[in-house]
């Protein structure tokens, strides 16, 4: 029986021993003299989304190389594997990698021969989302021109980024194109904005949303009234990659208890369990499991069998 994970970055999944181990060998002195990297990495108690996402600042000079990008993605398949996750779907912003050695094209093939190799290993299918940041217009160009020209490399598109101010529709032209090119789309909203981000990724070509807790906010369960948005979610299906811990450390939701996703079930809604940032958030899918149930879920391995039919790779 299949089991998928649909949201986790790339880049904040680096194992804390991997990520000691190639600082050392690159001579990367923020991360040299830490003694405890998983503690350093960890956000779970930040103040702010900004102190989040500065982690990356850290990961990302580490994925500067074909031969580390391979090792990471290798590493993160295994330890999906190692979860009994069957089908695994990973996201990056391959630009971040982008630099004299490497062209973009070397980015994808580093990556997918990581996963090519974890493939081979353990039996599992695995695949690459690329992701424009949305706060740079230039750069969801590119992305969207190197999704075009290696669709037969990734299995979808989307843009990742602070979601506030930087709406869908602002990228409606390149999500147009991507759907023509036949490449699945998948876009975080309903994360950093409200239901109005949502809406926009539906419009512009969406087949799950990232993350997209927030669409609780459409919804009136007192009185049993459900907004529009909301409706066509639920008429047409379409999956929520629901992130619980990530979510409480960016301050979404207090506890594991006043997270909606249990909410959203109960209501039907296609959910699926994600980890989004591993290291950041020192989790894995099993805890992320674990932190289901604290919601109120009965069964999350459940979400994961469900996910399977919502992947990209099958």
């Amino acid at each position: 029986m299949n089991k998928a994970v649909l949201h986790d970055h790339l880049d904040g999944g680096l194992r804390p021993t991997t990520a000691k181990e190639l600082a050392v060998k690159l001579n990367y002195t923020p991360l040299i003299d830490v003694d405890d990297t998983s503690k350093f990495f960890d956000r779970s108690e930040c103040s702010s989304l900004e102190e989040y996402l500065e982690a990356f600042t850290h990961t990302i000079a580490l994925m500067q190389s074909y031969e580390n990008l391979v090792r990471i993605a290798f590493e993160a398949a295994e330890d999906m594997h190692n979860n009994g996750i069957t089908l695994y779907e990973s996201r990056y912003a391959p630009f971040f990698s982008v630099n004299e050695h490497l062209s973009p094209e070397d980015v994808l093939s580093a990556i997918n021969t990581g996963f090519a190799e974890a493939e081979n290993t353990f039996g599992m299918k695995c695949g690459l989302i690329l992701c424009g940041m949305r706060h740079d217009a230039e750069n969801v160009k590119l992305v969207e021109e190197l999704a075009l020209a290696n669709s037969d490399k990734i299995i979808g598109f989307d843009i990742a980024g602070p979601e506030l101010n930087f709406r869908p529709s602002l990228f409606s032209k390149t999500f147009k194109n991507i759907a023509d090119a036949g490449i699945n789309i998948t876009i975080h909203a309903g994360e950093g904005d409200d239901v109005t981000s949502i809406q926009e990724a539906l419009d512009n070509g969406a087949q799950r949303i990232g993350h997209g807790v927030r669409i609780i906010e459409d919804i009136d369960i007192q009185n049993n009234k459900i907004g529009k948005t909301a409706e066509y979610i639920l008429h047409n299906k379409i999956p929520l990659e629901v992130c619980i811990t990530s979510n409480l450390h960016t301050n979404m939701y207090e506890t594991a208890e006043k997270h909606p996703i249990n909410e959203l079930i109960e209501l039907g809604f296609q959910v699926s369990l994600n980890t989004d940032n591993r290291l950041m958030s020192n989790t894995t899918i099993k805890e992320e499991i674990e932190v289901a149930k604290i919601a109120g879920v009965k069964d999350p391995e459940e979400l994961l069998v469900k996910s399977a039919s919502y992947s990209f790779l099958n």
